[in-house]
């Protein structure tokens, strides 16, 4: 049990510096480097490497090692629409089933996001925008589901990192009306109207992104800026 819980403990810090691009796209995951800097020993690091891995955070290179995985546009397109299919199906199911206590939860989860914004707070932005979406998609019911939405919003956060220092205090409020238009249809228990404004609110992520990120960034593998001038 100690072991599971260490194991666990090092795939939550892990995940955490990958999607939150402490770790960058591209470098090397020294086992012995980490758990130096997370106090664990090498084992637990080796099986949280192994599970993020499957979960395709990190790629590893036989004789070589554990690096974190690229993502290019052919990456953003197939997530994007993984996302789209995923979120249209649970927000319809989330309609009929949503608690109204939940909606509130919810509600007051997305009226921090103007404090937030002001402060340009990544991290704390970004825990809201997933436990946002996550709660819609967990009041299905399916865990399965739930295993599946988690990895897919592993992967988008990296790219929502990459756009966020490029974004607008405006844009940004934009992406939190935009909850609050989800909300507001969830609460009226209409699954057309609700899937609707999910799909305005999924559109203008991808608009964001490509305008933040794909339209000024090459070598996306590596992470590395093109050259201006």
């Amino acid at each position: 049990m100690v072991d599971k819980l260490l194991a666990e403990k090092a795939y939550e810090k892990i995940r955490f510096n990958i999607v939150s691009l402490r770790f960058k796209i591209g470098e090397a995951l020294s086992e012995k480097q980490i758990s130096s800097q997370l106090n664990l020993g090498r084992t637990p690091v080796r099986e949280a490497l192994l599970r993020l891995a499957r979960e395709g955070l990190v790629v590893i290179v036989p004789r070589k090692g554990a690096f974190v995985s690229p993502i290019n546009i052919d990456d953003f397109r197939l997530l994007f629409d993984a996302r789209l299919m995923l979120e249209s199906h649970c927000v319809r199911i989330a309609a009929e089933r949503i608690s109204d206590k939940k909606i509130e939860e919810l509600r007051q989860l997305i009226s921090r996001s103007e404090s937030l914004i002001q402060n340009r707070n990544i991290d704390a932005l970004l825990d809201i925008d997933r436990k946002f979406h996550m709660g819609v998609v967990q009041s299905c019911g399916n865990r399965y589901i739930e295993q599946i939405a988690d990895q897919i919003y592993n992967q988008v956060t990296r790219l929502w990192y990459l756009s966020f220092t490029s974004r607008t205090d405006d844009e940004l409020r934009h992406s939190a009306r935009s909850h609050t238009g989800i909300l507001d249809a969830l609460s009226s228990r209409d699954p057309d109207r609700t899937s609707e404004a999910n799909q305005e609110h999924l559109e203008n992520f991808s608009s964001q992104i490509k305008k933040h990120f794909f339209d000024q960034y090459t070598g996306v593998g590596t992470g590395r800026k093109r050259a201006e001038g």
